[in-house]
């Protein structure tokens, strides 16, 4: 009852969330908005993908706007399912970065520059590229080949990365964070590349059409999701 007096806007944020919002409440209303907000939201360089419900009229979706451009970027989807899927790129995906700036910065001291020096030289080459991304709109495959000279030094070092498979490991742990946020929030993960969907099994609305199979070898907190009974 005391947060009823304080306002109308629902603010529910995903598994992913780094930045706590104040919640509103409004029994005469049904959940309103929800997001996605990153951590880079702390530095005015976050993204936030958010929905909500159709009873948000236009001005008080600009307002929620607001608020959220406030963290950085915010990006509207008509469907919430999306807010599951950038969690799997914006969400999580400051930690994917962030073991590349870790690995890049070891090499660099690997070869004999101090760790400073290496630090700094990995943040400005990240975002000076991401930065240049944006301005130019190029897609990122074009941008590559403009600094790949044929038998240079890049070429070699992608040659590398590809007999790695980077791309591939790059993929399937995008999917996998994916699939893992929709068993926390208690949905079937068979979705994406050598996963069988149930719905196409045992038809949409079956018992088994909901079952949630999580990849996760260890068990979730009690709670967390559905489980097989």
């Amino acid at each position: 009852n005391s947060l009823e007096a304080w306002g109308s806007i629902i603010y529910c944020c995903s598994s992913m969330l780094l930045v706590h919002l104040l919640i509103y409440f409004d029994q005469n209303k049904s959940l309103l908005n929800k997001h996605c907000i990153l951590q880079q939201s702390k530095v005015g360089a976050g993204v936030t993908v958010w929905s909500c419900t159709e009873n948000i009229n236009a001005d008080e979706r600009k307002k929620i706007k607001t608020v959220l451009d406030s963290f950085g970027k915010s990006v509207f989807v008509d469907d919430e399912k999306f807010i599951d899927m950038s969690t799997s790129i914006s969400g999580s995906g400051p930690a994917y970065i962030f073991l590349l700036m870790e690995a890049m910065i070891d090499a660099g001291v690997h070869m004999g520059f101090s760790r400073e020096t290496a630090t700094v030289l990995v943040h400005h080459t990240l975002l000076g590229s991401t930065k240049f991304a944006m301005e130019t709109g190029e897609h990122p495959a074009v941008l590559r080949n403009s600094v790949t000279s044929p038998a240079g030094t890049t070429a070699s070092a992608i040659y590398e990365l590809e007999n790695g498979k980077f791309r591939t490991v790059i993929k399937d742990a995008i999917w996998a964070c994916y699939r893992r946020s929709l068993e926390m929030g208690g949905k079937c993960s068979q979705v994406g590349p050598n996963r069988v969907s149930t719905d196409s099994l045992f038809g949409v609305g079956s018992p088994m059409s909901s079952d949630t199979r999580s990849h996760h070898p260890v068990e979730p907190p009690t709670g967390e999701m559905k489980t097989k009974s």
